[in-house]
C-alpha cells in the first residue's frame, strides 16, 4: 500500500492553484501521487471517487483549465470535448472550484490537502487574496449578526451554527430542497471566523 502523504508534503501543494485529476484522487485518498504512479495501484475507493470527479467535470460543476491536446503534427490543440480532455489527460482543475464542490457533497468528507485547518498554507504575495478577504468579510457579518441577536452568539462569540441552520432554513424558501451548497454553511463560517481571529490586530480583540 502506498505511503501516507505527510503533512509537510502537503504544503507544497498549497502553492499551486490547479491540480490534476489523479493528484487529486490520491490526495483525497491520503497517499502520495508519486506513489500511485510509480506502482500503477488504484483501489475501488479511488475509482469511484475518478468516476465521481469527472462527472462533475462532464457536468460542468467543475472549472479547470485546458492543456491542450498535442495534434499528429506536434501542435497544440485546445478547445477538446471535455470526455477528450479527461481521457488523455490534458488538463488540470481549478483547486477553488474542487473545494467549494467538496462543501456541497451530501457527506462530511474534508480532504487534508484543501481542508486541514491545523496546517497553513504558505502563499506567496498576491494569491487567492478575494477568496481570503471574502472569509474574513464573513466572519465580520457573523460577528455584526451576533451582535445584533443574542441567538447568534455563544458568550461574546458568534454562534458558527445557529448561523449556519438560519442560512439554511432561509435558503429553503428560494431554492426548495436543492440546498446542498449550504448544508455545510456553519463550517465555512467557523473557518471564517478562526480566520479573522488569527489576523485580527489584537487591540481589537480586547475591545
Amino acid at each position: 500500500m502506498p505511503a501516507p502523504t505527510s503533512t509537510h508534503c502537503l504544503r507544497y501543494w498549497d502553492l499551486s492553484n490547479h491540480i490534476r485529476i489523479t493528484d487529486a484522487i490520491a490526495l483525497w485518498c491520503g497517499v502520495e501521487p508519486t506513489d500511485l504512479t510509480s506502482i500503477g495501484i488504484e483501489t475501488q475507493c479511488m475509482s469511484a471517487k475518478r468516476a465521481a470527479v469527472e462527472t462533475a467535470l462532464r457536468e460542468g460543476r467543475l472549472e479547470y483549465e485546458d492543456l491542450g491536446v498535442v495534434t499528429s503534427r506536434g501542435r497544440v490543440f485546445k478547445g477538446a470535448p471535455i470526455s477528450e480532455l479527461i481521457e488523455k489527460d490534458c488538463l488540470v482543475i481549478d483547486k477553488s472550484s474542487l473545494r467549494r464542490w467538496f462543501e456541497q457533497l451530501p457527506f462530511a468528507d474534508r480532504p487534508p490537502f484543501l481542508f486541514e485547518e491545523s496546517r497553513q498554507p504558505v502563499l506567496p504575495d498576491g494569491s487567492n487574496v478575494a477568496e481570503m478577504n471574502s472569509m474574513k468579510a464573513l466572519a465580520i457579518m457573523a460577528h455584526l449578526l451576533a451582535k445584533a441577536a443574542p441567538g447568534y452568539r455563544v458568550g461574546d462569540r458568534p454562534n458558527a451554527e445557529n448561523i449556519g441552520k438560519a442560512v439554511l432554513q432561509f435558503a429553503q424558501l428560494p431554492f426548495g430542497e436543492d440546498t446542498r451548497g449550504f448544508l455545510s454553511f456553519n463550517k465555512k463560517v467557523g473557518q471564517a471566523l478562526k480566520l479573522f481571529e488569527r489576523e485580527v490586530p489584537s487591540d481589537f480583540r480586547r475591545n
